[in-house]
């Protein structure tokens, strides 16, 4: 390299990464070798077990798992009823925010579902109801302020919940308000810290418009 190829190079301005953008790299990275501490498989297998273990019934569930990765959750819930596990990347399933509309359009139907994207969950609502008449919900929802809120996510979730960084009281009364859409009553039975993310668990019933309301029809 020549004198004035180095000094080219020294003057350079060098592309630096913040200090949120290297966390989520290192998140990224735990992500993909299965880390307990992005993952949180103790805390998530405790909840299924304990809102599982507290329903009628408890055998013969039809199982709906999206995002399911290396299969942490399906050998859990295969102690539950028949299990449907879906992830692009470990199951070669496909995309999951496209497989659950074809599911939709088969008129699909399972007692629970999990939700458990990298991501935020929200582009499955409000039409992920209507895989589910009566039962239980899992979904895994990161805590917005932890995570980086650049234009783009901030803007994703204004567009969901109306604000940039909803707290978690403001996200649960939404995925409620959601179910409404397709006339399900969805209800939070538990609610998880897993320091990065929530771990909700909601009950969903399908209800009659003119039940829920109060008016007749005439």
């Amino acid at each position: 390299m020549t004198h004035r190829q180095v000094a080219l190079f020294e003057t350079l301005e060098m592309p630096v990464k913040t200090y949120r953008a290297i966390r989520h790299d290192v998140v990224r990275q735990k992500q993909t070798i299965n880390h307990a501490k992005v993952h949180h498989p103790d805390q998530k297998i405790a909840q299924i077990k304990f809102v599982m273990q507290n329903l009628n019934v408890q055998q013969g569930h039809e199982i709906l798992e999206l995002f399911s990765g290396r299969g942490n959750l399906t050998g859990v819930y295969k102690e539950y009823g028949e299990v449907i596990a879906c992830d692009r990347k470990y199951q070669k399933t496909g995309d999951s925010y496209l497989l659950f509309h074809r599911m939709i359009a088969d008129k699909k139907k399972f007692t629970v579902i999990d939700l458990d994207p990298y991501g935020f969950p929200t582009r499955l609502f409000p039409d992920i109801y209507l895989l589910i008449d009566d039962g239980i919900m899992f979904v895994t929802m990161p805590k917005p302020y932890v995570n980086i809120l650049n234009g783009i996510t901030q803007t994703h979730l204004v567009s969901y919940f109306g604000e940039p960084n909803p707290s978690e009281d403001t996200i649960i009364d939404q995925m409620v308000i959601w179910g409404l859409c397709h006339w399900r009553q969805v209800e939070l039975i538990d609610s998880v810290d897993c320091h990065s993310v929530w771990r909700f668990a909601f009950s969903v019933k399908k209800v009659k418009a003119t039940d829920y309301t109060g008016v007749r029809n005439r």
